[in-house]
């Protein structure tokens, strides 16, 4: 693992992202099949992978975007200011997040540009999380985690988000866009 993907788990670590569950599960990634990988290390998602992470060390979001676009990734317009970066997997489309210095979101302004988004359906994830034939980043395993853990971990991701954006999250903030138009 390169300097900048250390970087960027231990960021998600300390709480510089938004979602409670993410800070708890970089701490063992590998316990709910995500794969953080560096862009040099890369080579496809993995066939027992649910999560994806790719780190870009030294790129802008414009260059990543680029890169997704270059590679069987596509951009679903959002609103007049946004747009969602997308993948298809099997029957679903998975909503892709973009973390990095540069990102317009706060609690996605990781220390290395990175692309994260959900491959496949865990057995279990929290049912508070669904959209028909969506695969998002909150679909992660909460199999190890009891339903009062789960409901608590939810309210606290809402409250700690609110807290870093200064303001209750908008479309600008939400799961479904990536990028500024």
């Amino acid at each position: 693992m390169n300097k900048e993907t250390r970087e960027n788990i231990e960021w998600m670590k300390s709480g510089g992202i938004g979602c409670v569950f993410a800070q708890v599960m970089a701490r063992n990634p590998e316990s709910v099949n995500w794969r953080i990988d560096a862009i040099s290390d890369y080579s496809g998602v993995a066939k027992d992978t649910f999560i994806q992470s790719i780190v870009f060390p030294s790129m802008s979001a414009q260059e990543v975007r680029q890169w997704a676009l270059d590679n069987g990734f596509y951009l679903e317009n959002i609103d007049d200011m946004y747009d969602g970066l997308r993948v298809k997997s099997g029957q679903f489309v998975s909503w892709v997040q973009y973390f990095g210095p540069d990102s317009h979101v706060k609690t996605r302004q990781s220390p290395h540009a990175m692309l994260s988004f959900c491959m496949k359906l865990p057995a279990i994830y929290h049912a508070k999380v669904g959209f028909s034939g969506v695969l998002h980043l909150a679909h992660a395993s909460v199999q190890s985690l009891s339903e009062k853990a789960k409901e608590a971990m939810w309210k606290r991701s809402f409250v700690h988000t609110e807290r870093i954006l200064g303001h209750k999250p908008t479309v600008a903030e939400a799961a479904k866009t990536t990028f500024v138009r």
